[in-house]
């Protein structure tokens, strides 16, 4: 792990930890939906510690490729229809084998349709974490190591991240199960990096994974069913060869390189991004 990842750990781990405990200590944090600029503060320390980072890394050029990495591409737009559509689809297919009652309690139609951008607006999680998690973090540990250990150990430092939530009461966290989550974040983890690798580090593709699982959670999907499915999803990521070590980038790119030359590229380039 290099220099700059292991100060961006600490970085995003000090910001939110600090930030949490000190709401804890001033008594912010013990209202059922906390709304102080602490815990804002600590929601948004992995997002607010990797553009600090990038931008001392890389510069002010690193920092725009940051930001360029969350622009829509018509390129990846079948990528973002398929977790907004597949990633549900997944969840309620599991409630309706594990928990079937529970689809009874799930809001109407209409309404499921209108709590997808409130979630996006009101939940700290996706624009909070992703652009450390797997703005800066990710591209870096894939440098190193090939996608599956990679997305193991985001997926355990992401799981020790959030430890804290799990003995606040006025948070979500502290209703569920901790070795369940562990479970849960690495099947997310491994789904998000290969969705990483296929769009060519794309990164609204694994905000919006995040904004599902967290949306999934808020409209009543059964936190089992919803790890059963995530864990299915994670299979076929691995099924699939998403996260072959050959699998894999070493930078993210916004746009597809300018060739120096007629040569063709090797039949084996998977520079190519989606399929």
């Amino acid at each position: 792990m290099d220099r700059p990842l292991r100060v961006y750990l600490w970085l995003a781990f000090g910001i939110t930890w600090g930030a949490g405990g000190l709401a804890l200590l001033t008594g912010t944090l013990r209202s059922a939906h906390p709304l102080h600029p602490l815990h804002y503060l600590a929601a948004f320390g992995p997002s607010i510690a990797g553009i600090a980072m990038t931008a001392a890394t890389e510069g002010w050029a690193g920092l725009r490729q940051l930001l360029a990495r969350v622009a829509p591409k018509w390129g990846v737009a079948p990528w973002y229809a398929a977790v907004l559509l597949g990633f549900p689809a997944a969840n309620f297919a599991a409630t309706w084998l594990l928990a079937r009652h529970s689809l009874s309690g799930l809001p109407s139609w209409a309404r499921l349709l209108w709590l997808v951008p409130i979630t996006l607006v009101t939940d700290t999680g996706p624009l909070g974490e992703e652009f450390g998690w797997r703005g800066f973090a990710l591209p870096r540990l894939l440098r190193r190591w090939p996608p599956l250990p990679s997305a193991l150990l985001l997926g355990a430092i992401w799981w020790a991240w959030h430890l804290p939530t799990f003995f606040i009461q006025a948070l979500s966290q502290s209703q569920l199960s901790i070795p369940l989550f562990f479970v849960n974040i690495l099947a997310l983890s491994i789904l998000m990096t290969g969705l990483h690798l296929r769009t060519r580090g794309d990164l609204l593709v694994v905000i919006l994974v995040h904004l599902m699982a967290n949306y999934c959670g808020w409209i009543g999907i059964p936190f089992a069913a919803e790890v059963s499915a995530e864990i299915a999803l994670a299979a076929l990521v691995l099924g699939v060869g998403w996260l072959r070590p050959g699998v894999r980038r070493d930078r993210p790119q916004t746009r597809s390189p300018v060739p120096q030359d007629n040569r063709a590229r090797p039949a084996g380039d998977v520079g190519s991004g989606s399929s």
